[in-house]
């Protein structure tokens, strides 16, 4: 099972890329869909949400007045997350549920309209943000919802920027062209990525690991990080700490395209390989994992933060990191030598 989360700014196609990948196979869980269901008429969450803000929140049919719960919690911290305490755990149980209820060799796409700003992105394999540009955005918002100008626009500026999706978008889909493009960026997504991704998480696969040594990538430190956090909440408690090391973690350092990663845990065994299995990393080897993703190659080192040797050998390993990232002349001059300091072998 593959688990993808999938956001973008209202206006730029999400729904399009939902549907897109529903008729491809894949099982979209629509988080908004799931939010209203939780306080449809008669559930126990409509009841609690009218027992803690009132009977105003009511409309005439005496379903949930959203405009009006909206008016109480915008603004008041205490509120929303009042608000919060009652729908996320119905959510979360009810997505539990849907993700239960899929094939065990699924595609799930997680619809999720706030997921960069609610810092979700860690809990999936793979982000994918749609994007366009605000000008495209605003003109749809009229055509199709009917919005004023003034009205997309706020609408834009209370959510992330794009910097901030960019920072967690592992594949970014431009929806500036014309109607039929997402659609063949999505299909050609589909089958170069998530389909081959899905069937290595599958059947415990890792995607080879380049050796040719290439320019660093604008993009490979931000990648980094989003891979050391998704080890980092697949492991769970047991995982003291996640680095990026290796070549490509030394800005300016030319490097194989492979993201090396030292995971720190207590006392690592079965459990922690399987839970990281589960996240896109299999197993290749005692305390190795690799990527299953093929389109981001990844290298992972266990090591038992509660071994003396191993924890020296992390501690040696960071060092070395560090070292190297304080000298950028050395890198500059002696790229090979830095290199083999840094290899993980």
């Amino acid at each position: 099972m593959l688990r993808l989360g999938l956001t973008g700014g209202i206006g730029a196609g999400k729904s399009t890329v939902a549907e897109t990948l529903t008729d491809l196979g894949a099982v979209v869980i629509d988080a908004d869909r799931i939010a209203r269901e939780v306080v449809e008429p008669g559930t126990e969450g409509l009841a609690e949400v009218v027992a803690a803000f009132g009977e105003g929140v009511l409309d005439a049919e005496g379903g949930l007045d959203r405009p009006a719960l909206g008016r109480i919690v915008f603004g008041d911290d205490a509120r929303r997350q009042q608000l919060n305490g009652i729908l996320h755990p119905r959510i979360g149980a009810r997505t539990a549920e849907l993700v239960a209820e899929a094939p065990d060799d699924a595609v799930i796409v997680h619809d999720v309209p706030l997921l960069v700003e609610n810092g979700m992105g860690a809990a999936f394999a793979l982000v994918i943000v749609v994007d366009a540009p605000v000008g495209v955005r605003v003109t749809r918002l009229a055509d199709t919802r009917g919005m004023s100008v003034e009205d997309a626009r706020a609408r834009m500026a209370a959510q992330a920027d794009d910097e901030a999706r960019r920072a967690a978008a592992d594949v970014w889909l431009d929806n500036a062209g014309a109607a039929g493009a997402l659609r063949e960026q999505v299909e050609r997504l589909w089958n170069e990525r998530l389909v081959p991704f899905a069937q290595n998480v599958e059947h415990g696969w890792a995607v080879p690991a380049p050796t040719e040594v290439v320019a660093p990538a604008d993009d490979r430190e931000l990648v980094g990080r989003r891979l050391a956090a998704r080890l980092a909440v697949a492991g769970g408690e047991s995982v003291r700490r996640v680095e990026h090391v290796g070549a490509g973690a030394v800005p300016g350092l030319p490097a194989p395209d492979v993201v090396d990663l030292l995971v720190e845990a207590d006392r690592p065994g079965k459990e922690l390989a399987e839970a990281l299995a589960a996240a896109g990393f299999p197993a290749t080897g005692p305390g190795r994992h690799g990527s299953a993703d093929p389109a981001r190659p990844a290298r992972v080192l266990v090591l038992d933060a509660k071994d003396r040797r191993q924890a020296k050998r992390a501690r040696s390993i960071l060092q070395s990191r560090d070292l190297a990232r304080a000298d950028p002349g050395r890198v500059a001059s002696d790229p090979a030598a830095v290199r083999a300091e840094l290899a993980l072998d």
